[in-house]
This record gives C-alpha cells, structure tokens and sequence, in this order.
C-alpha cells in the first residue's frame, strides 16, 4: 500500500510539474530615449526573468515569451528604440548582459519568418534568473515604407476565443492555448461554419483554425478544443468558440465554493 500511495504521488508531482510549462506571454516593448522608427539603426534591450527553458520571439515591437518548462516568464522592463523593421534586416548581432546561461539565438529575422528574431534560454539550474540580451540591427530599405507585420492568424483566433472565454467566466479566469494549431482552407471544398457571405468565399479567402487548450480559474481546470473562421482577405476573425473536453480538475480548499468554468 506504501509503495502504491508513494507511485501516485510521483505522478501527481510529474504531472503538475509538465503543467507548469507551455504557456505564452506577449508584450509591448518600452521605448527608449530617441524612439526613431525611421531610423537605418535599431537596437532592442531584452530583459526577462527565466525558470527552467523558454522560446522568446522578438517581432516589430512585440516580446513574445513561451515557457516550454518551469514557471512561466515575465518581463523584467524590456525597450527599444525603434520596432524591428518589417523588411530587410542585416547586421543582425545579439550580444548578453545578464544570466547565468548562454542565450541562443535559433533565427535571425528574415523574409521566411516575417522577420521575426528567434531566442532560446535553458535554466535548468532552480529557482529561475534574470537575463538580459541586446540586439541591434541595420535596416537596408526605407523603414518607412515597411509594410505591416503579416496577419498572424492563429493569434488573432487565440485572442477572440481569450476574449470570448473571459466575458463567459470573468477576469480570473485564462486559458493556456497549445503551440501547434490546425488550418483547413475554404476552398479545399467545404464551408465554415459561419460564414455569412457567400460572395467572399466564392474564390477563397477563408480559412477554419482549430486547436486545443487548457481552461482555468482559481478552483477547476478543463481541457478545451476551439475554432474559429478566419477571412484572410480582410485579416479578420468572423468567428470565434470553444467546447470543454474530457472531466473537470477540481482544485483545493474553498474552490467548490467559487464560480464553475462556463
């Protein structure tokens, strides 16, 4: 009976532990004295509390941070002094200020990437560390003229099924959204489920994101799927829902007291 209780506990630790990863922060960058989007120079100035590993992306003027293990990341005052241009970028350098361990650079931003500069930090140590990064850049074309960041269309399906999910179960309540998400054309025969006008899909133009989740608040879990349909035309999310999947996770405590996920 020892041994049992003992295996058990084992995985209820495993298990919580694997919870503790895969989730996604996104921020704004602060801007630096001489902000100057129109400058042929730029540099940016990472700063991030990491524990255990994380993928950091960096995009115009977005930080994105995905905790794969360990707890999640934060920001620690990151700034630049111009977005990372939209079109070509050369002379692409990262060099490290701060933390215990090297930080990777896996892809410099270029054209196949959206120009999306691509980082990765592994703590393994315990207890997490502050690191810091900067990287800096020539922009070889008119930053002027850049066009905007490509639609990201997975996100902007996360952020409406977010934002339906909150209005549903309040501001305590999140979701952690899995990395990988699935894409089905309209125009590989079949319709969305809601699309209202005939006339934009006659040629295309849509496309139906599906993936999977995990739902929260203080009291309970549920794993979830979601979909959206997406007018690529337009970058815009038509629609947005989400269905609970699998038991409810009850927590501790007083959380049969608090509000159930809707």
């Amino acid at each position: 009976m020892t041994k049992t209780r003992t295996f058990l506990f084992a995985a209820t630790l495993c298990a919580a532990g694997a919870a503790f990863g895969q989730s996604e922060m996104q921020l704004r960058v602060q801007r630096q004295p001489g902000w100057d989007a129109r400058s042929r120079e730029g540099r940016c100035q990472i700063r991030l509390w990491v524990d255990n590993r994380a993928e950091v992306r960096l995009r115009g003027d977005a930080v994105f941070v995905r905790t794969v293990e360990g707890a999640k990341g934060r920001d620690e005052g990151s700034q630049c002094s111009q977005p990372l241009p939209f079109n070509s970028v050369r002379g692409f350098q990262l060099r490290q200020t701060a933390g215990r361990n090297p930080v990777q650079m896996t892809q410099e931003p270029n054209r196949m990437n959206n120009f999306t500069a691509m980082f990765a930090i592994d703590d393994r140590q315990g207890g997490g560390d502050n690191y810091a990064f900067e990287v800096t850049w020539q922009a070889e074309a008119d930053v002027a003229a850049a066009p905007a960041p490509f639609f990201d269309d997975v996100r902007a399906c996360q952020d409406a099924v977010r934002q339906r999910f909150v209005a549903q179960n309040g501001r305590g309540a999140y979701i952690d959204f899995e990395t990988f998400a699935d894409r089905h054309s309209s125009d590989q025969g079949g319709r969305g489920r809601d699309y209202r006008d005939d006339r934009n899909n006659r040629n295309g133009g849509h496309e139906s994101i599906t993936g999977q989740g995990n739902a929260r608040n203080p009291g309970e879990s549920r794993d979830l799927t979601y979909s959206c349909d997406v007018d690529t035309r337009q970058n815009q999310v038509m629609s947005g829902n989400y269905n609970y999947t699998g038991e409810s996770q009850r927590g501790n405590g007083n959380s049969f007291n608090r509000r159930p996920l809707r």
